[in-house]
């Protein structure tokens, strides 16, 4: 049943792809007593992001979120930005259990959020589908964790337009860029 919901947070965050880079793309559930209260995800760079926005669509269902349990496709944040910390509103609604898809890797998260629920009392799980949720902000990842952005395509060309020679004796670029993997 857990995976289930961690699978709607995911269906729900890919909707903001293409809207909120370079912030990853997150998505919400919030269910309690196996029922799904709200829902939410990042829509827009700048903009709330999924926690805010599950806890307003909890408010506009007339549901309370106290005492429920959030499935959340990466760590909530816990500092200062375009926004609050989504740490503090979770705080505030008393949520009894957070389960986390995956950590964010950012130096100004990386753990921070979750120790920060644990602190107040918040049960917080995490891996839940963990690869998927990486895979799905894998160019957030890369650049969270090594500082480099992510390459879609690259290629070496020779000026007569060739990449390699047809029988593939003499290449244009080296063994270890043929062989170098994404991350």
């Amino acid at each position: 049943m857990n995976e289930r919901y961690m699978q709607i947070a995911m269906q729900l965050a890919r909707r903001g792809l293409g809207d909120v880079e370079p912030n990853p793309a997150v998505g919400v559930v919030i269910v309690k007593s196996g029922k799904i209260i709200g829902k939410g995800w990042h829509k827009k760079f700048g903009g709330p992001h999924a926690e805010i926005n599950a806890l307003a669509d909890c408010k506009k269902q007339g549901a309370n979120p106290k005492g429920a349990t959030m499935f959340v496709t990466l760590e909530p944040c816990c500092h200062f930005g375009k926004t609050g910390p989504c740490t503090d509103a979770l705080i505030a609604a008393k949520l009894k259990r957070v389960v986390v898809a995956t950590i964010d890797p950012s130096k100004h998260a990386n753990g921070k959020g979750i120790r920060e629920l644990r602190k107040v009392g918040v049960k917080v799980d995490v891996g839940l589908c963990q690869k998927e949720a990486r895979l799905l902000n894998a160019p957030f990842m890369k650049f969270a964790k090594t500082g480099k952005p992510w390459v879609t395509l690259k290629w070496a060309q020779s000026a007569d337009g060739f990449l390699a020679r047809a029988d593939k004796k003499r290449w244009i670029t080296g063994s270890k860029s043929r062989n170098h993997l994404l991350m």
